[in-house]
């Protein structure tokens, strides 16, 4: 396997409440060089919401609370949902997600004038929530699957907090080329080449058996549905080309692979009713990744302090998991993607290993 990579990006402090140019901004300094179109767009609308623009009226909504309503990424994924839909022909040649292939720099100003001359139909995209289902990261959750199955020997219960539409329930569905050998599932439509770097605890090969998946969410998306489907789509930077096959081919195994979802307004309501149901013989695994942000604080207290609560009470037939995929800050003050793991009873938490937010490469902790 190639060399652990650096996974940390400076950013500069999180922006307050109410600063819209200040958040777009942000956004645009965490995207950085991956996505050229979205950081030229972010950084041009950040400006005109300086300016009182169109953009400051449209986004005003969604500035009290930026970390979960996430107004940079609403604003990407509304008008990248119309341009895949085909509602702006004007704006197609700039998004390479549709065959565009003009410079970057040429989108603000078609984009400013569809502001100003169309805002309801930008308006009304705007108000569907933020909620990527990111492929990506189903390296980072099949790596813990994998660590937990060695560990236990154990059948796998998997349940998902913020499940979206629900993907990465399937992350035992898609294939791992990992140095030389392709694991999970060979034969799925989605291979993920090269996932983990540095060396894995555990063999890669180690069967992972999942016999339950189930998810909760506030809003769930139906990946057989098209209009959800291209919900899901245009929440993927529309330059990054390789994120958008990813998910289709997620999509495919979707509809081979049954995952319900379920809408749920209290996450630790639903997390307690599936905790209590018997599950002797079977290793539960609560998973989730890249949530907390979007969560009342209040809210996931309430989860962690259920965890806590049927962890410890957790017999060695029937052992609990929490494995987290979410951002921090490093020693340095910089922002990197950590997967934790906890397994009860014993109850002792561990850095699995960290990564961007795309889940990949994922890097093993040392």
């Amino acid at each position: 396997m190639t060399a652990p990579a650096s996974v940390s990006v400076e950013l500069p402090p999180f922006p307050e409440p109410g600063d819209l140019p200040g958040h777009l901004r942000w956004q645009a300094a965490a995207c950085g060089d991956r996505t050229p179109l979205s950081r030229s767009l972010l950084r041009a609308a950040a400006d005109d919401a300086e300016r009182g623009g169109p953009v400051a009226a449209l986004l005003a909504p969604y500035v009290e609370r930026p970390a979960a309503d996430a107004p940079a990424l609403r604003f990407l994924a509304a008008i990248h949902y119309l341009v895949l839909e085909g509602a702006l022909p004007e704006l197609a040649p700039y998004y390479p997600s549709v065959g565009g292939t003009e410079p970057v720099e040429g989108a603000w100003p078609v984009l400013r004038r569809i502001l100003a001359e169309r805002p309801d139909d930008v308006a009304a995209r705007l108000a569907a929530p933020v909620q990527t289902n990111e492929t990506g990261r189903a390296a980072v959750l099949y790596a813990g699957l994998t660590v937990l199955a060695y560990r236990t020997g154990l059948p796998i219960r998997l349940l998902e907090l913020g499940a979206s539409a629900g993907l990465n329930l399937r992350a035992d569905r898609f294939g791992y080329r990992i140095a030389g050998g392709v694991y999970g599932d060979p034969a799925s439509p989605l291979v993920l080449a090269e996932p983990w770097q540095g060396t894995p605890p555990v063999p890669p090969r180690t069967p992972v058996r999942v016999v339950e998946r189930r998810g909760c969410d506030p809003n769930p998306l139906d990946p057989t549905d098209p209009e959800h489907r291209r919900r899901l789509e245009s929440l993927v930077w529309a330059d990054q080309l390789d994120r958008l096959e990813r998910l289709r081919a997620a999509l495919s195994v979707a509809e081979r692979v049954p995952a319900p979802v379920d809408r749920a307004a209290d996450t630790a309501a639903w997390l307690a009713d599936r905790l209590s149901e018997g599950t002797s013989g079977t290793l539960t695994v609560v998973w989730h990744s890249v949530v907390k942000g979007y969560v009342d604080a209040d809210a996931w207290r309430a989860v962690d302090a259920l965890l806590d609560d049927v962890g410890n009470h957790a017999g060695g037939d029937a052992p609990l998991a929490l494995l987290g995929f979410e951002p921090e800050s490093d020693e340095r003050g910089r922002t990197r993607f950590a997967a934790r793991l906890t397994l009860w009873p014993d109850g002792e938490t561990r850095l699995l290993g960290t990564s961007d937010g795309h889940g990949t490469p994922f890097v093993w902790a040392s």
